[in-house]
C-alpha cells in the first residue's frame, strides 16, 4: 500500500477479519517510516482492542505509545465523551429548549437526561472533529466498529446534521421572537455553540468525502460471509462518496505441504481468493498470510505490516509443513478437543418461552453457533417451534443456511419445526418515526401561528432523538408480538458484536424513560391539540419494552451464551463482556471456546494448538471456574447449509 499522501484512514470489515490488527500494524508502520509526522490511532468500535492490540493500556485519554515518540493511541469512551459535551454544553442547549419551546423546566431537564441517538458513533465523529480543528496530529487511524455499525457510523454526520437542526429550528423561533418585540437580535452563545457544531459536521463530512486525504480501506478473509459483507459495505463507501483503493485480504493459505487441515482450507479459499479477485478487481488487493501465532504487540504487528506495505514475501515461516498424519487422525483428534468439556447444555423450559441470546466478539462465529443450536434444539424437541432471528445490520442468517431469509418468517427446514427472520430494525424504526410525525401533523393542520408552527416541527423532530438502541429494541418488540400470539416456543437471538450487544441489553431502561419524558410533553400539548392517538402509541411501546427487559432478566426464560475464540484479544473481549452480562443481571452460565486446533504432525497446526492451549488454560479454565466452558475445533471446511452445520451441532452438544 502507497498511503504518502493520505491523512485520514479508516480500516473496517466484518469482525474477526483482522481490521484493529491492519490498523494498528499501519499505524506502527507509517510512524516508524514517517518519524516527522505525528500518528494517531483512533478506535470508535464500542468494544475496544487497541490496548490489545499493542499489549499495552490504552484509554479514553491520548495515550502514547511505548517505543515510539510519534504515535499515541485513543480508544473513545461514549459516555465519558458524552458526560464531557453535557458539561460544556448542557446549559446553553438548555437555554435553547426552553427559547424555542413550551417545555418547562421539568420536561428540559427530562430531555437532558437522556442519551441522544448514535451515542458511540455521534461522540466519536465529535471527538475526531475535535482533533481535526486542533491539528495536533499529521495522520489520523480509525479503527471502526463491525461492518453493520460502521455503515451506521458513516451516516453519524447526516444524523448529529438533523440533531442540530432541531436546535436551530428553536433558535430561530427565539430570533424571530426577538425581532418582533424589538425589532432586532443580537447573537449570543446559543449562535455560536450551532455554529461550531454546524462546522464540525461540516469538516467530518467534507473529510469523508475527500479523495485526497482520505481513504477507507476494507479487511476481509476468503470466506463466504466476509466476501458478501464486503461487498454491501463497498456499496455504502460508493453511496457516501467515500474513497476505496486498497482492500486487505487476510488470513491467506498458502497450499504447499500434505497436512489435511492447511491443504484443505487453502484449497476452499481458492474459490473464494477467485470471486475476491473477481468481484473486486478495480481495487489493489494486499494479501497477508496466516501466522501461526497471535498478532499482538510491536514485533508481531511490525512483522504484520511488512506484508501490508510489501516488505515481505511469504517465507518458510509460515508454509504448510509435511505431516505424518493421515485425514482419519486429523478429524479423530480434533473430536478429542473437545473431549475436556461435555458439550453445551441450555435450559428449555417445558411450559413456556424461553430465549438463549448468542454474544461475543465479531468474527468468533456468534451467527454459525446460533444456526447449529436453532437445528439441535428443533431436533431435540420435534414438538416445540423454534425461530431463530437476527437484528444485526449486517445479517448473516440467510448466508449461513444457505436459503434465503428475509423480513417475514419462513420455514428454514420443512422436516423440522425450525423458522427464522431477518428483522430490519432500522426499517421498523423508520416506519414508528414516520408515523409519529404524520399523526402529529395531522393534528397540527388546522392550526395557525408562528408559535404552533415552531412547536409542531419540534414535537415532530422530538422522534429523532430517540436514544441509541431504540431500533434493536423495536425489533424485539415485534418479537414480543410473536409471543403474545404464542407462535413459537423457543427463541434464539443471534446477536450484533459485543460493543453494540451490550448498548442494546442496557438500553431497555433508558428507552423507557424516554418514553415516559415523551409521553409527559405530548400529555402538556394536549392543552394545544389532541395527542390521544400519538400518546397511546408510545404508551404501548412502553409496555412492550418493559416486557422486553423483564425476559431478558428473567434466569428462567432467559440465557447468554459467550464465544470466544483462543485468541488474547478474543479472550480479553470475552472477561469484559461477562462482566457486564453479570451487571446487567442476565443469567449466563456458558462459554464457548470455537475454532480450536487440534493435534496433528503438521507445525503450523502445532504452533497454533499449543498456544491456544496455554491461553485457554491461563485466561479462561483458571479465571473463569464458575462457566462451564465447551471447546469447539476448528473445522476443515467453512460451516455452511444445513448439513455442516448439524455436524457442528454434534460436536457443540457432545
Amino acid at each position: 500500500m502507497n498511503l504518502e499522501r493520505r491523512s485520514f484512514l479508516l480500516f473496517g470489515g466484518k469482525g474477526g477479519n483482522g481490521k484493529t490488527t491492519s490498523a494498528c500494524a499501519t499505524a506502527l508502520y507509517l510512524a516508524r517510516e514517517r518519524p516527522e509526522r505525528k500518528i494517531m490511532i483512533v478506535s470508535t468500535d464500542p468494544a475496544h482492542s487497541i490496548g490489545d492490540s499493542f499489549g499495552c493500556s490504552v484509554g479514553s485519554s491520548i495515550t502514547p505509545i511505548q517505543g515510539l515518540e510519534n504515535l499515541w493511541a485513543l480508544e473513545v469512551a461514549a459516555k465519558e465523551e458524552l458526560d464531557g459535551f453535557k458539561e460544556q454544553y448542557n446549559q446553553v442547549m438548555k437555554i435553547i429548549f426552553e427559547r424555542g419551546t413550551w417545555f418547562d423546566k421539568q420536561d428540559v431537564d427530562g430531555f437532558f437526561s437522556l442519551d441522544p441517538p448514535g451515542l458511540d458513533e455521534m461522540m466519536a465523529i465529535i471527538r475526531i472533529a475535535k482533533l481535526l480543528r486542533n491539528g495536533e496530529f499529521d495522520v489520523i487511524i480509525v479503527d471502526t466498529a463491525p461492518t453493520g455499525h460502521t455503515i451506521k457510523l458513516l451516516a453519524t454526520p447526516d444524523e448529529i446534521g438533523r440533531w442540530v437542526s432541531l436546535f436551530e429550528m428553536m433558535q430561530s423561533k427565539h430570533r424571530f421572537l426577538m425581532r418582533q418585540w424589538t425589532g432586532r437580535y443580537r447573537k449570543d452563545d446559543a449562535d455560536k455553540f450551532l455554529r461550531t457544531m454546524q462546522g464540525d459536521v461540516k469538516r467530518v463530512r467534507r473529510l469523508l468525502k475527500s479523495p485526497y486525504s482520505t481513504l477507507f480501506i476494507p479487511v476481509v478473509i476468503p470466506e463466504d460471509l466476509p466476501v458478501t459483507e464486503t461487498e454491501k459495505l463497498l456499496t455504502v463507501l460508493k453511496k457516501h462518496g467515500i474513497s476505496t483503493q486498497y482492500i486487505i485480504v487476510n488470513r491467506v493459505r498458502s497450499s504447499q505441504g500434505n497436512c489435511p487441515y492447511c491443504s484443505g482450507e487453502a484449497e476452499d479459499q481458492k474459490k473464494w481468493m477467485a470471486a475476491i479477485r473477481d468481484k473486486f478487481s478495480k481495487y489493489e488487493l494486499c494479501e497477508v498470510p496466516s501466522f501461526p501465532y497471535d498478532i499482538h504487540g510491536l514485533e508481531r504487528l511490525s512483522e504484520y505490516g511488512d506484508y501490508l506495505f510489501d516488505r515481505k514475501s511469504e517465507s518458510s515461516a509460515f508454509r504448510t509443513h509435511r505431516t505424518k498424519s493421515p485425514f482419519q487422525k486429523v478429524l479423530s483428534s480434533r473430536k478429542a478437543a473437545n473431549a475436556s468439556s461435555n458439550g453445551l447444555k441450555l435450559k428449555v423450559s417445558e411450559t413456556g418461552t424461553s430465549f438463549i441470546i448468542f454474544g461475543g466478539k465479531g468474527g468468533v462465529g456468534k451467527t454459525s453457533l446460533a444456526a447449529a443450536t436453532a437445528l439441535h434444539l428443533a431436533a431435540e424437541h420435534p414438538t416445540k417451534k423454534v425461530l431463530i432471528f437476527s437484528t444485526d445490520p449486517a445479517h448473516s442468517l440467510s448466508e449461513i443456511f444457505d436459503t434465503p431469509i428475509g423480513e417475514s418468517v419462513v420455514q428454514i427446514a420443512p422436516e423440522l419445526n425450525l423458522f427464522g427472520i431477518e428483522i430490519n430494525s432500522e426499517k421498523l424504526l423508520e416506519e414508528f418515526k414516520q408515523d409519529y410525525r404524520e399523526s402529529v401533523d395531522a393534528l397540527f393542520r388546522k392550526f395557525g401561528g408562528v408559535d404552533i408552527v415552531f412547536d409542531r416541527q419540534i414535537l415532530e423532530e422530538l422522534v429523532n432523538v430517540s436514544p441509541p438502541g431504540l431500533d434493536e429494541t423495536m425489533a424485539l418488540a415485534q418479537i414480543m408480538e410473536f409471543v403474545d400470539e404464542h407462535r413459537f416456543d423457543i427463541y434464539i437471538f443471534d446477536s450484533a458484536a459485543t460493543g453494540h450487544l451490550l448498548n442494546f441489553l442496557g438500553t431497555p431502561q433508558a428507552i423507557r424513560d424516554w418514553l415516559k419524558m415523551t409521553f409527559r410533553i405530548q400529555i402538556k400539548y394536549q392543552n394545544v391539540v389532541d395527542l390521544t392517538q400519538v400518546a397511546e402509541d408510545l404508551v404501548d411501546l412502553s409496555k412492550k419494552v418493559r416486557r422486553v427487559q423483564r425476559i431478558l432478566t428473567d434466569a428462567e426464560r432467559c440465557e447468554f451464551v459467550a464465544l470466544t475464540i483462543a485468541e488474547i484479544m478474543g479472550i480479553n473481549e470475552l472477561h469484559r463482556l461477562l462482566k457486564s452480562i453479570s451487571d446487567l443481571k442476565i443469567a449466563s452460565s456458558n462459554v464457548v471456546v470455537n475454532m480450536v486446533r487440534s493435534d496433528t504432525d503438521c507445525h503450523f497446526c502445532q504452533a497454533k494448538r499449543e498456544g491456544e492451549d496455554e491461553l485457554i488454560k491461563k485466561l479462561i479454565l483458571e479465571k473463569q471456574p464458575d462457566y462451564q466452558i465447551t471447546q469447539v475445533p476448528l473445522f476443515d471446511d467453512q460451516i455452511k447449509g444445513v448439513k455442516s452445520l448439524n455436524k457442528l451441532g454434534e460436536v457443540l452438544y457432545g
